[in-house]
């Protein structure tokens, strides 16, 4: 399985950008709204379609 690791962004910094908690993003993640990749015991989560489509969900509100 190949990745851009360009479309990788550490579980932190991702919910930095998105103004949420690690935890809500490890949550988002079980539940399958977001894709994670575990590489080397670091989790990242991939900036893919589901996190696009996250992303619309809020400006919605």
């Amino acid at each position: 399985m190949l990745i851009d690791k360009d479309k990788l962004l550490t579980v932190s910094n991702f919910a930095k950008t998105k103004q949420m908690t690690r935890q809500h993003i490890y949550r988002l993640a079980k539940a399958d709204v977001l894709t994670m990749v575990e590489i080397d015991g670091v989790a990242f989560i991939e900036l893919d379609e589901k996190a696009e489509q996250l992303e619309r969900q809020r400006k919605q509100k």
